[in-house]
């Protein structure tokens, strides 16, 4: 398969791995996809926090607005802006009074139940986005090669970011 050239800024970048494969293994140089976290401010107050890829933060804020119904319209959405700050990044977004009011009286906890535990946080400032040192187990896990195989198939093929990177989603 034929990977088109992906930039840093795309949301990955080249390093140094550890790579298994048929039962050998070795140092290689492989594209890794990067993920940040992003809070989705609304009038000045943060709403919730996601990890995600950087990129295409604002049409995410957009469509996390919509699909959340804290707008009906993107037409109810003044003006979308993303910027990195406290070792993430916030999207802040301008929204109209009505819907603003609406959201904030039905607010909800996102808390995600799984994962990484940034997902879900109201903002930034409350990550500990330097955490202990994970030990090594004395034993490391050895995935059954065909569990993986199955794995990758079943991933999305028309994504340039998940063909160049082989660890990315929607």
């Amino acid at each position: 398969m034929q990977v088109e050239a992906i930039s840093e800024e795309a949301g990955a970048r080249r390093l140094a791995v550890r790579r298994h494969r048929d039962g050998a293994s070795g140092d290689a140089v492989d594209w890794v996809a990067e993920e940040t976290p992003v809070a989705l401010v609304f009038n000045g107050i943060s709403h919730a926090v996601m990890m995600a890829t950087p990129q295409h933060l604002e049409q995410l804020a957009v469509g996390f607005a919509l699909s959340e119904g804290i707008v009906a319209r993107r037409e109810e959405i003044f003006d979308v802006e993303a910027g990195f700050v406290c070792g993430g990044t916030e999207v802040r977004l301008e929204i109209a009074q009505p819907a603003f009011l609406e959201m904030k009286r039905r607010r909800r906890a996102l808390a995600g139940r799984t994962g990484c535990g940034v997902c879900g946080v109201e903002s930034l400032a409350m990550l500990d986005l330097a955490p202990e040192p994970i030990r090594k187990p004395a034993e490391p896990a050895t995935p059954q090669a065909a569990a993986i195989a199955r794995a990758a198939a079943e991933l999305p093929g028309h994504q340039r970011l998940m063909q160049a990177t082989g660890c990315a989603h929607a």
